[in-house]
């Protein structure tokens, strides 16, 4: 019992380390809205983004804020309006380090969870999404 308690203490050093390290700024998304239905379709972005509970709390506590892009600077009308980062579909899960707790939270129908580039999984959050049958994906950027 006392190796896995130091092997645990051990990872949660590591994590905390990483956590300290990682940048902290909010991440800028611009957008580019010229006529009223660019206005729609980001708003129905935003809708359907918010059903992940990361990404709202991220926009509540302004984590994630969106700027404007100049009308000249963007391509022709009815493109993507979202120009940069690019998000991949679906739900996502952008945390440094996530818990069991956060995979306990997840939909009871949740089957696939893609999570950040460089977010990191506890193993009691492995254990719990393997025992939900919940596919971890990660994302590409």
């Amino acid at each position: 019992m006392s190796a896995i308690r130091d092997e645990i203490r051990a990872i949660l050093r590591e994590e905390i380390a990483t956590l300290r390290s990682a940048p902290s700024g909010p991440v800028t998304e611009t957008v580019q809205i010229i006529t009223g239905a660019d206005l729609t379709r980001f708003a129905c972005e935003i809708v359907a983004r918010a059903k992940d509970p990361a990404f709202a709390a991220d926009v509540a506590n302004g984590r994630v804020r969106f700027d404007i892009a100049p009308p000249d600077g963007g391509g022709p009308r009815g493109t993507a309006i979202v120009t940069s980062p690019a998000r991949p579909q679906g739900p996502e899960l952008d945390k440094a380090l996530i818990t069991e707790r956060d995979i306990a939270e997840l939909a009871a129908d949740r089957r696939i969870l893609r999570i950040g580039k460089a977010s990191r999984l506890t193993p009691l959050a492995q254990d719990e999404a393997r025992r939900r049958g919940i596919r971890i994906e990660r994302s590409a950027s």
